[in-house]
């Protein structure tokens, strides 16, 4: 099985990204992709999906937009991260219009 994390941070650099990922995914066969200054691919074969929630948790309690995807294609995986980050995007959005929404 393949997960795909998609990373999405306006401020955090692209090398501070990078380097938590490897870290936190250290002891498994992984590939990052820089997508644009904002946001970062890595792709993770063979890890336990309790890692990648983990890691899913720790990035969006300190604000950083995650979205994660398991698939048994690279691809597959991709797509759900992505609309994963989509749709916590436009939710983090609406907030921002809506003022009396806490």
């Amino acid at each position: 099985m393949i997960c795909c994390l998609k990373i999405y941070h306006p401020t955090v650099t692209t090398l501070t990204k990078c380097k938590m990922l490897r870290f936190m995914f250290k002891d498994y066969p992984l590939q990052i992709e820089v997508i644009s200054k904002n946001a970062v691919l890595i792709y993770v074969w063979d890890v336990p999906k309790k890692e990648v929630w983990q890691a899913f948790i720790n990035f969006e309690s300190t604000n950083v937009i995650t979205g994660y995807g398991f698939s048994e294609e690279k691809a597959e995986a991709r797509l759900i991260a992505e609309a994963m980050v989509i749709k916590l995007l436009s939710m983090r959005n609406k907030r921002q219009k809506h003022p009396l929404v806490f």
